[in-house]
């Protein structure tokens, strides 16, 4: 290797400089390409679930939010029940990183293009970091790029994660990096500032997948620390680790203290329905690309391979030099205990607290177990026994195909073709095994070749994951502003296509986004709709609009929103402040109602009816929506999207309660002339501001402020000050130990 020493160090020339970025090169660019194979074979691949209806809408809101200088975008009250996005938690908004994607899906003409690019950035990153890890763990280049190029397209992470679970991609995409500069503050070859840093992220991006991870691997990694004596390298992890727990409050105590009033309250907190419930015998597909494990999924019975690793990890187990490990299974604890930690997760009942559907954790075990596979991979293959350990390669490829044609004969051609690739890509492997100094290279070539093909045979044989729902939404963000720009203030819209969201209904589902948007899609279009997709409805309004989590609704809604939710009240529309009504002429007449005088049908056709109300609204610039008798309001007016104040004087004896065409989720607070007044939410769940008995006059203030903020906050500086601490400590001990090498390295040599 080229060295030279300049000013007392050791630098690397270009050549050397070049021979580290190789492999990491190949990782990236090998990423990127195969991600991009998807999109070409199936255009909606990356725009399935969540991502369809959720992600992608609500990151082009957020985006807009902080152009306007919303930041952190805690609340928007004309979300309705997905406004609550700081309860929300998984939207991320105290992530740094998440503000280049939303301006970025907010500055794209075209949702599905500007959303598969964000999900092959964290793609390629985590390919990037599993390569870092593997190296980290001493796995020669070519292995841990072989690997880290075959992670990404694992199963679950390209078919859900990727797919439809864009949350969960960026939580695992962080988890390699967390691992791998944890790991290096352990060995003290980096700072534990930079710890923090990634411990961070993991945090602030509101999945609790990414949590979890932090703690699993960091518990590992402690492990691993004592058995080596590390005790400086402990206890700088448990410092590290400190700091990044004290982010905690502020990212989920907004949701821990909503969440009773929401959905996510309704449940055991330990159940088992066998949804996304993988078995160990599932395991056995993990090295056939067309194999699909008998698992209930979202829609019905799963139909893409969710168990698949990678094609090589299976026939290869023979042909590992297994007796390395002998003796030298301490640089491995940390990897083997997080993989028997996720193990013990992977085969859990169904639900956990907020860990449900265990087949999300799966991608972590394969992660831990891929490093080991790297660095058992790095001693090359096993010459000996040749015979014997063919015989192992083969009943590896043949009896998990046998099996899972035993499940489903019908699948026969598909499984040949999956197994047949897998054959020849193993005799490619041992060939390439046998090419002297060439055989690194050429090994790498084939996995990372065979992992393009699986991508590709994959595709062919199942295209997009229709275990996940199927959307098939409009993407094109100026024809759907275009399209539904008659809908002004806030719209309702009751409707439920539930029934079409199969394959061979695709294109009468696509032909109603002509007249109606599912989910959160009204945020693209500059339209204030009533009805989101979220994880944390209230449910009170939920329940008084029958509308489900996904937005869509039911009859009974359509009845409702007509009526008044107590007697004293107006109609729950008139409360909402709602200028326009769309619904399904299908609810409509199964709902058996009219609407009341004051709204005028704008649109009759067979698809739909849109009404608009004729008269207008009180108090235009503000959210209020209702006084009672002896309240006079002669201001009322909406600062932002976290503010509003009343210019108010009651003579009413008894008070009374206003009404703001909003939802009462804890961290509204109101005052009178800087009075608390109380802030509640009635019966559809509905802001409420309770006046004081007697006359009262003076202007009536109301924000939002997250539950817990002050301690959330509080508990952040304190981590923030501890990681400049630790950082300081370990640069410090670092320029210390350089030091005393230098002085080493000069100190002449006894004759």
């Amino acid at each position: 290797m080229e060295r030279r020493r300049v000013n007392g160090r050791v630098s690397h020339t270009s050549r050397t400089v070049a021979r580290r970025l190789f492999w990491p090169s190949v990782v990236v660019v090998v990423t990127a390409v195969f991600g991009t194979i998807p999109k070409l074979v199936s255009t909606w691949f990356y725009q399935r679930g969540d991502t369809a209806v959720q992600f992608a809408p609500t990151w082009f809101h957020l985006g807009e939010l902080t152009r306007d200088g919303v930041f952190p975008a805690w609340m928007d009250p004309g979300g309705w029940a997905g406004g609550n996005y700081a309860a929300e938690a998984l939207f991320g908004i105290y992530d740094p990183l998440n503000v280049p994607v939303w301006l970025a899906m907010s500055a794209g003409s075209d949702l599905m293009t500007t959303t598969f690019l964000v999900k092959l950035v964290f793609l390629v990153l985590l390919a990037l970091g599993t390569y870092l890890l593997c190296r980290e763990y001493d796995a020669q280049g070519w292995a841990a790029a072989s690997v880290a190029v075959a992670l990404p397209f694992c199963g679950f992470t390209l078919f859900w994660d990727a797919g439809s679970w864009a949350s969960g991609l960026i939580a695992f995409s962080y988890t390699p990096w967390v691992w791998y500069v944890l790991r290096r503050v352990l060995r003290g070859t980096a700072n534990p500032f930079w710890g923090f840093v990634v411990g961070a992220l993991a945090v602030t991006q509101g999945n609790p997948y990414g949590v979890l991870a932090l703690v699993v691997v960091g518990l590992a990694l402690l492990v691993e620390g004592l058995l080596d004596g590390n005790r400086v390298g402990v206890l700088k992890v448990i410092g590290v680790g400190g700091c990044a727990a004290l982010l905690l409050p502020l990212v989920f105590l907004p949701l821990l203290q909503t969440s009773d009033l929401t959905v996510r309250s309704l449940g055991a907190l330990i159940n088992n329905t066998g949804k996304l419930q993988p078995v160990p015998g599932d395991f056995l597909q993990a090295s056939n690309p067309t194999a699909v494990p008998p698992i209930t999924a979202i829609t019905g019975p799963m139909t893409v391979p969710a168990t698949f690793l990678a094609w090589f990890v299976l026939p290869l187990l023979p042909w590992l030099r297994w007796g390395d490990l002998r003796g030298r299974l301490r640089p491995l604890t940390a990897p083997l205990l997080v993989s028997a930690a996720y193990l013990a997760l992977v085969l859990a009942p169904s639900k956990l607290w907020m860990f449900r559907w265990p087949l999300r954790v799966t991608e972590y075990l394969f992660l831990a177990l891929l490093v080991v596979f790297a660095r058992l991979l790095s001693r090359g293959l096993a010459t000996s026994h040749r015979r014997a350990r063919v015989i192992g390669s083969a009943a590896a490829i043949a009896v998990p195909s046998y099996l899972a044609w035993a499940d489903n004969p019908a699948a026969l051609h598909r499984l040949a073709a999956g197994a047949g690739l897998v054959a020849v890509l193993t005799v490619l492997a041992l060939v390439a095994a046998r090419l002297g100094p060439l055989r690194s290279l050429a090994l790498a070539t084939v996995f990372i070749v065979g992992t393009g093909l699986s991508v590709t045979l994959q595709l062919k044989s199942f295209g997009e994951n229709k275990s996940s729902r199927g959307w098939h939404t409009p993407s094109d963000v100026a024809a759907m502003k275009a399209r539904f720009d008659d809908r002004t203030g806030t719209v309702v819209q009751f409707s439920d296509f539930k029934d079409l969201q199969h394959l061979k209904t695709l294109p009468q589902l696509t032909a109603k986004w002509q007249y109606f948007l599912p989910g959160s899609l009204y945020d693209v279009t500059d339209v204030q709709a009533v009805n989101h997709y979220t994880g944390m409805g209230l449910v009170r309004f939920q329940r008084t609009l029958c509308m489900s989590y996904d937005g869509f609704t039911k009859p009974c809604g359509y009845r409702s929103i007509f009526s008044p939710p107590q007697p004293s009240l107006p109609s729950l529309a008139d409360l909402m402040k709602v200028e326009t009504i769309v619904v399904g002429p299908r609810q409509a007449a199964a709902a058996k109602i009219t609407p009341p005088p004051g709204w005028t049908e704008v649109t009759d056709n067979a698809q739909v009816q849109v009404y608009r109300r004729a008269t207008p609204l009180p108090y235009p610039d503000s959210h209020l929506s209702f006084v009672p008798t002896g309240v006079t309001v002669s201001a009322a007016v909406s600062d932002d999207v976290r503010h509003e104040h009343v210019d108010l004087s009651s003579t009413a004896d008894a008070g009374g309660q206003l009404v703001f065409a909003m939802l009462g989720w804890p961290g509204w607070h109101a005052t009178l002339d800087g009075h608390p007044v109380t802030v509640g939410r009635d019966s559809a769940g509905l802001l409420t501001v309770t006046l004081p008995p007697g006359g009262v006059r003076g202007q009536l203030e109301l924000t939002f402020t997250p539950p817990g903020l002050k301690v959330g906050l509080g508990a952040a500086g304190v981590a923030l000050l501890g990681a400049i601490a630790l950082g300081w400590f370990g640069r410090r001990r670092r320029e210390d130990d350089t030091a005393a090498e230098e002085q080493a390295e000069e100190a002449p040599t006894p004759a």
